[in-house]
């Protein structure tokens, strides 16, 4: 960190405030809030503070706050007003909202820092202040109040005077250390250095995080072994003290090719009889602890002040036990910043961590839970994604761990994009269901909707769908029901470890996500893998709601086709031994070389290998018999095996219920008495022709059909012809500058000249320079003659042109009122096609702004060629041919 003081000077030119109506400032800021001030929510948030240093009331109508200078008017303030001499607070918390005397803004402000502007509606700069990165529950504020002099509180008042607090310049800047954090093969030599005068560094060896105690450092520090150091530096000036530095210099423990962890806290509050958290491992105390994470190549790349705390139930008692981390503002930042799980790349912000120790399978595959979430990467059930990781605590060795994420609210607003604030997250623990956010009044009142209503009903399957995410449903009871989960709904108690959620909202549906699978797949082998958990689930020893829906669901013929028939789809692709043991194994080579000195800390007599082996013996015998308990529960005809191919080869895919088998040939097991659906999907380059005959089909040209399939070993074979080399297609129609009494947004036409149909899944259209490109949706097909218009706004287009329905969109892009280019790549992402248009000669000018549009005169003449344009009639003639109806 550079220096404070340095710092803080560039700040106060940066603050300067410009007279409003009798001199309202920015007098106080904090994007630190963690004990100061709370909202009508209870929660702490950014707040910016206003002074009126006037003898009159100023209404702030008409003034605009903003952290984009981009978008000065990003946020309006109400029509109110501030007294004379008088403090205003708005929060910005990104709520949007004003409630009583609460007023939020709709952004935050970083936690790093960024400038905060005041404007007005002719977006002139009124003032501006940077708060920079604060330590928790400090601000930046005028002293005295509306002066031009600003300072550090480490004792903010909000909505009250600056002028009785003490101030401080800045912060004592962080101390560096001559050596960064990592693996070494030999001790090494540790300087701490500060650039400051006033700066005194005191330092711990053992954890803690320095206070005013702490040894002051005066000499270098050997590391002969593995050691984390904490420094912070203390002033003897007019500055707060310094943020801590912790640096983990890992000695002799090069040999480690997984991701590092190193987590430190103060012993007392791990170790302590009566306070600390590992001691007293049932208690949910959370304390604060440094976390560094250090990549495979060794890098430390994230690093963050967190709160900690003991997770699981059984397991706590375990030695080695396992962490979860929070990351709130009262530690420092509310979110650590890296993208941890290789399955998830583009995820890259997370507010809760677990550092998992396996749970129940601690000494069997440890990998148990986190690989059947992993099977199911492609579901629409939520579920947890993980990382094999080496945890040091304290600067002692702790074991393997698997890094996970953990479902909370955070972890659905990062994945759907929800207030964290707006949901409803439950959890069912034996005979309670709890509300973690939220409460439990929607959820029982769908559970009420669906046992009371007609499940005869042709519209029960689709009002139950509004409520509950039948997918998601469906999937989550599949899951647990193959791989008998014994911790969840088992034959001694109701139900345990179900987590569910919905948005609070009108359209919100409840969503099921996998959590402690570790029972599953024959955990200790106490249930053989021909256990009837199907009929346990549907009929369970003690009710539980999630029973009843599903027993009730089963009875609708709908849900009952559908659950049936996606049961089977998982077993033939996911839940095949051949894709099991190839994501078992795949796990466990990546973790392998972590086990042996895992073992050596943890000592245990079962073999590591063996277990993954027994899981895996499991799970092949588990798919005949859950077939078995589908066609016996539902006193089904019998498993039918059903085969798909396609002619030519490679000429397109089959859909067949709710998966798209990636090679063809293929088999699969479905049952006689619930009906599949198939579907085709042309490649680029074909077009479907028809289904071949064969024992129940006759030849059928539909590209999509459902059957009931009685006989064994059917085939079902879809016929393609290879669409033309060379397509004919050529733009035809453009409509770029309407006219505003007649606005039907920038489209395009495009017309297929040729005598065959052409298949444009692939293609794609994009603009001039335009870095976003229009990907053509799956089966789009233009016949011989016919006209595909691509609009960018369906809303104006449809108003202006309710006929035409042969349209698609939207564009992400707009043609430019002065000419434009237009590019057509085909599948193979070549450019087919291509128009330079402009709006003046030799371009046909009166297509601009006028309400007619650019029409091609010859498909057989040059594209490019303005001569071969002209300007059609008011209105244009979208989606079909040229028609001479002009006015």
């Amino acid at each position: 960190m550079k220096n404070s003081i340095c710092f803080l000077s560039v700040l106060l030119f940066c603050c300067s405030t410009f007279p409003i109506f009798g001199q309202v400032v920015i007098n106080e800021i904090s994007n630190a809030n963690v004990k100061n001030l709370m909202d009508e929510a209870n929660e702490y948030e950014d707040w910016i503070e206003f002074y009126n240093a006037s003898n009159v009331p100023v209404s702030l109508n008409g003034y605009f706050l903003s952290d984009n200078a981009k978008k000065p008017l990003k946020w309006a303030f109400p029509n109110i007003q501030i007294s004379a001499k008088s403090f205003l607070v708005v929060f910005a918390s990104g709520k949007d909202t004003v409630i009583g005397d609460f007023i939020h803004t709709n952004f935050k402000i970083s936690s790093e820092g960024e400038e905060i502007i005041l404007s007005n509606d002719q977006q002139l700069v009124i003032g501006q202040v940077n708060p920079g990165l604060l330590q928790p529950g400090h601000s930046r504020g005028r002293k005295p109040d509306g002066s031009a002099t600003w300072f550090l509180f480490d004792n903010p008042s909000p909505k009250a005077s600056n002028n009785n607090l003490t101030g401080y310049l800045g912060y004592e800047p962080t101390p560096a250390f001559s050596v960064k954090a990592g693996f070494f093969p030999s001790a090494q030599t540790v300087e701490l250095s500060t650039t400051s005068a006033t700066g005194i560094i005191k330092y711990t060896l053992d954890g803690r995080f320095p206070t005013g105690s702490a040894t002051v450092y005066s000499a270098p520090i050997l590391a002969t072994k593995t050691m984390v150091i904490s420094a912070k530096a203390f002033s003897n000036g007019n500055l707060l003290p310094s943020f801590t530095a912790k640096q983990t210099y890992f000695i002799n423990d090069s040999d480690i090719d997984l991701p590092v962890i190193s987590l430190t806290m103060d012993p007392k509050d791990l170790w302590d009889d009566s306070d600390g958290i590992y001691t007293n491992f049932m208690s949910r105390d959370e304390k604060t602890c440094h976390f560094e994470y250090f990549d495979k190549q060794k890098v430390k790349q994230a690093e963050i002040t967190a709160g900690v705390r003991i997770q699981g139930n059984s397991s706590r008692s375990r030695d080695q036990k396992s962490f979860r981390i929070f990351c709130r503002k009262e530690y420092g930042a509310s979110s650590i910043e890296f993208p941890f799980f290789t399955e998830r790349p583009g995820v890259k912000s997370f507010s809760r961590l677990t550092i998992r120790g396996a749970g129940s399978d601690f000494n069997y595959t440890r990998m148990r839970d986190p690989y059947m979430q992993r099977l199911l990467k492609d579901s629409p059930v939520d579920r947890m994604e993980f990382e094999p990781v080496v945890v040091f605590l304290n600067g002692e060795y702790w074991g393997h761990y698997n890094l996970r994420e953990h479902h909370s609210k955070h972890y659905l607003e990062t994945y759907y994009g929800i207030s964290k604030n707006n949901i409803d997250l439950l959890f069912h623990r034996g005979t309670t269901i709890r509300a973690e956010d939220g409460d439990t009044k929607e959820f029982f009142e769908m559970y009420k909707y669906i046992m009371s209503a007609d499940h005869n009903d042709p519209g029960f399957y689709k009002s139950v769908d509004k409520k509950l995410d039948l997918e998601s449903f469906t999937d989550y009871m599949a899951a647990e029901i193959f791989y008998y989960n014994e911790d969840w709904i088992d034959h001694t108690a109701s139900a345990n470890n179900i987590r569910f959620w919905r948005e609070r909202s009108p359209e919100g549906k409840f969503r099921y996500m996998l959590w402690d699978l570790d029972y599953g797949c024959g955990l200790k082998l106490r249930f053989l893998p021909d256990f009837n958990s199907l009929e346990m689930v549907i009929n369970p020893n003690e009710d539980n709601v999630h029973s009843d829906m599903f027993r009730k669901l089963l009875q609708n013929k709908e849900f009952h086709r559908y659950y049936v028939n996606r049961y089977a789809d998982l077993i033939n692709t996911v839940f095949t031994y051949e894709n099991m043991a190839k994501v078992a194994y795949s796990i466990r080579d990546s973790m392998a070389s972590s086990i042996p000195r895992h073992r050596e800390k943890w000592p245990t007599s079962i073999d590591w290998n063996r277990s993954i082996d027994k899981m895996l013996e499991w799970a092949e015998a588990r798919m005949n018999p859950a077939r078995k308990h589908i066609n016996d529960e539902f006193k089904l005809n019998g498993e039918v095996e059903i085969s798909l191919d396609v002619v030519p080869a490679g000429a397109g895919k089959i859909k067949i219920n709710t998966i798209t088998p990636e090679t063809l040939p293929w088999k699969g097991i479905y049952f006689d008495g619930v009906p599949v659906t198939l579907t085709v999907i042309p490649n680029p380059g074909f077009t479907f022709e028809f289904w071949a005959e064969n024992q129940i089909l006759k030849k059928e040209f539909a590209k999509s059909i459902t059957i009931d399939v009685e006989f064994a070993n059917d085939a079902f074979i879809a016929h393609f012809i290879a669409t033309p080399a060379d397509p004919k297609l050529i733009f035809t129609e453009i409509n770029y500058h309407s006219d505003p009494k007649t606005d039907s947004g920038d489209w395009l036409e495009l017309h297929n000249y040729g005598n065959v149909s052409i298949n444009l899944k692939g293609w794609s259209l994009k603009g001039n320079g335009d870095i976003k490109v229009f990907e053509i949706p799956d089966d789009i097909f233009i016949k011989p003659g016919g006209y595909i218009v691509f609009v960018c706004d369906t809303q104006k287009f449809s108003a202006q042109y309710p006929e035409v329905q042969n349209h698609i969109g939207q564009l992400p892009f707009s043609f430019m009122s002065s000419g434009d280019i237009i590019q057509l790549f085909d599948f193979k992402n070549e450019l087919y096609l291509m128009v330079r248009f402009k709006s003046f000669d030799p371009w046909p000018k009166e297509a601009s702004g006028t309400g007619r549009t650019l029409e091609l005169k010859n498909y057989q003449n040059e594209q490019d060629s303005p001569s071969n344009w002209f300007a059609g009639c008011i209105g244009g003639s979208p989606g079909i041919g040229f028609q001479d109806n002009c006015e």
